[in-house]
């Protein structure tokens, strides 16, 4: 009888492993549990959602819709007569050539430009010309950015009127008004590629990035896939931003592409390592100033150009 309430008693026991026993122990260690497993799940749920590349409508249509938004919070207003120039905001150190880098984004007729609302971003087209054309007529060399970026890294000098001209995002109009007013005058420019919105709305197609490539005056660097500031965690869409735009510019225009541009003109510490770590030779940032230097060649000036006269900006 004895053995028998013995056996009935262990088997109590089995059945009862992993179990939770809540009069022994109470409820709020399962209630901890149960907060830490639901917290887990939501980072989980955001995270994946975050790296949703498969769903062209939805990150094409937010990114787009708020690059303007996006670029008139960090960036004053296009200057329209008589701009400040801003000096070089940091000591020069290290091997420095005195080069400008003249940053635009839309170059379109202002009367388009206003239909679009997107006037803040917007040198008109016929002032561009003028302003390609001082820069023909004044005896200026125009760069690619790798070419600046490598006689950075080897110390060579550059012929004395050296100018890089970039142009942001991928915009349609980079095609239409840019382009012939760079054939125009032989003038080479560097458009800052965000890949992911290419072929859509209002932004250039793979053709028209073709077309550009095959032009020998455009040179393309990596601007992230959708657009997507850098500083911004978590680690792994950084890198998927930085990877897949490399990828799909390389592949569809077969340039090399190991050269960065900042969305938005944001970096950190973290952003400069990680190109680094992949082998990128240079970045851009929107750090105002005309002197180029390898002690920040991963976050190099540039002037930001609007509907003036190039030289009322010291150029």
């Amino acid at each position: 009888m004895a053995n028998l309430k013995k056996r009935k008693k262990s088997v109590s026991k089995v059945k009862s492993r992993g179990k939770y026993n809540v009069s022994k122990y109470g409820l709020k260690p399962l209630i901890s549990v149960l907060v830490i497993l639901l917290f887990m799940f939501f980072i989980i749920s955001r995270v994946t959602k975050s790296f949703n590349f498969a769903d062209p409508k939805f990150s094409k249509e937010i990114a787009i819709k708020n690059i303007e938004k996006n670029e008139k919070a960090l960036l004053t207003p296009y200057p329209t007569a008589s701009p400040k120039v801003t000096p070089t905001p940091i000591p020069l150190r290290g091997f420095c050539l005195h080069v400008p880098v003249l940053m635009y984004h839309h170059i379109q007729p202002e009367s388009v430009a206003k239909q679009l609302g997107q006037t803040a971003l917007t040198v008109d087209s016929a002032i561009f010309d003028k302003q390609m054309q001082y820069l023909s007529q004044n005896g200026y060399t125009t760069l690619f950015a790798d070419e600046l970026i490598n006689a950075l890294i080897n110390h060579q000098t550059l012929p004395k009127k050296s100018i890089v001209i970039t142009i942001d995002d991928g915009y349609e109009d980079n095609y239409i008004y840019a382009l012939p007013v760079l054939q125009k005058y032989g003038i080479k420019a560097n458009i800052m590629l965000a890949s992911g919105l290419m072929n859509n709305s209002n932004m250039l197609s793979w053709d028209e990035v073709k077309s550009l490539r095959s032009s020998g005056l455009i040179y393309f660097t990596n601007h992230t896939w959708s657009h997507y500031p850098v500083v911004k965690p978590p680690q792994v869409k950084i890198e998927m931003e930085i990877d897949i735009a490399q990828k799909e510019i390389q592949d569809e225009t077969g340039q090399k592409v190991n050269v960065f541009t900042y969305p938005y003109g944001e970096f950190n510490g973290n952003a400069i390592k990680t190109l680094q770590e992949k082998s990128y030779i240079g970045a851009f940032s929107e750090i105002p100033g005309q002197y180029q230097c390898d002690s920040f060649i991963m976050t190099l000036h540039r002037t930001r150009v609007g509907n003036s006269t190039l030289s009322s900006y010291g150029i």
